[in-house]
């Protein structure tokens, strides 16, 4: 068993770091947390590693760089412009997932809005899965604050989407970023 950042990049070579990301639960998630802290040569395998065709690893790499940047986003900081790439390229439901939640926390650079705001649109009125539709819708909300000029539309779009959707978890945050664009 790995037990240390030093290990798992000793061991990339060998793919056994693949094999731990493989391998992780959401019981290692403090063990990641240390790695990546102790260490930035492991988030920078990690965000090597999100970008590859391996729809698991990506989606465990993200999983992993989304915790980690809930309670370190300094980390992440200066990684944007990769981030937003993947975002707006990704065709893998899971890792779009992480990575539309990380981009909500936040101030996003101004050449790229047009994109993610195209990005974000597409993803909220299309069959991807509700966690993805809802992180998308988020990160317009979010944006609505630099951009006052979106609340029509996004409140149209959800208001539309509302009449078409039964999902729980989608309706709740569509009502919530209702009222709060109303007011």
């Amino acid at each position: 068993m790995i037990t240390s950042g030093i290990e798992l990049l000793n061991d990339c070579e060998a793919g056994l770091f693949r094999d731990a990301i493989y391998n992780t639960g959401l019981q290692d998630f403090d063990y990641w947390e240390k790695q990546v802290l102790a260490d930035p040569r492991i988030l920078a395998n990690l965000l090597r590693l999100i970008g590859l065709d391996d729809y698991r690893l990506a989606w465990r790499c993200g999983w992993i760089i989304d915790h980690v940047s809930e309670i370190s986003p300094h980390l992440l900081a200066d990684k944007l412009p990769m981030l937003i790439s993947l975002f707006l390229s990704s065709r893998n439901s899971s890792l779009l997932r992480h990575l539309s939640r990380i981009l909500c926390q936040y101030r996003l650079p101004e050449n790229s809005l047009g994109a993610i705001i195209n990005r974000s649109y597409e993803l909220i009125d299309s069959s991807e899965p509700v966690a993805v539709r809802v992180n998308a819708m988020q990160l317009l909300f979010n944006l609505t604050r630099l951009m006052p000029e979106l609340k029509g539309e996004l409140i149209a779009v959800i208001e539309r989407l509302l009449e078409e959707e039964s999902s729980a978890g989608f309706r709740n945050r569509s009502i919530r970023l209702l009222r709060q664009l109303r007011y």
